[in-house]
């Protein structure tokens, strides 16, 4: 994954059109379809927890099914690109000890991947407005960078690859 510049209004925007339109559509289906199951199958005064509950899990499935239909459509880049690094910070923060060991060995692989890590986690912050913990970030991705400075290393965003994670052990 590399990582991309993206409007942050554009992706708000985008991001609360999808959620505002899955609601509506989560809504309407599960509580058609559990209306429909219960008059159909249903017993008068009786339980119809199950067929509301399936009615729950039908509408949820149609839900997502739509949403990875439309994965691919423009409207959808944005949002997707966002839930894609987000795969992908939680994918490196699981090995994070590992990283974090590499790092203090100064193993190069591991400074790659910490810095994606950290100038992703920034950029996630940015575009979700998260600047509770930002002062900290920067202050993390200085000392990285003066530390790679300092081994006369070229690390790039581009060289990172999900690959590396593997390779540290």
């Amino acid at each position: 994954m590399k990582l991309e510049l993206i409007d942050k209004t554009t992706y708000r925007e985008h991001l609360k059109r999808v959620t505002a339109a899955v609601v509506v559509l989560l809504l309407i289906s599960a509580v058609g379809l559990s209306t429909l199951l219960i008059a159909v199958f249903g017993e008068v005064g009786g339980s119809n927890f199950i067929l509301n509950l399936t009615g729950v899990a039908i509408g949820a499935s149609l839900c997502g099914g739509l949403l990875y239909s439309f994965r691919e459509h423009a409207y959808m880049v944005e949002v997707m690109y966002v839930w894609r690094l987000k795969q992908e910070l939680n994918r490196i923060y699981r090995c994070s000890a590992k990283v974090r060991e590499a790092v203090e060995r100064d193993i190069t692989n591991g400074l790659i991947v910490s810095n994606f890590h950290l100038k992703g986690s920034k950029q996630l912050y940015e575009l979700d407005d998260n600047t509770l913990t930002m002062d900290e970030l920067n202050q993390k991705i200085q000392q990285l960078d003066a530390k790679i400075q300092e081994l006369g290393l070229a690390v790039s965003l581009d060289d990172y690859d999900k690959q590396l994670l593997n390779q540290l052990g």
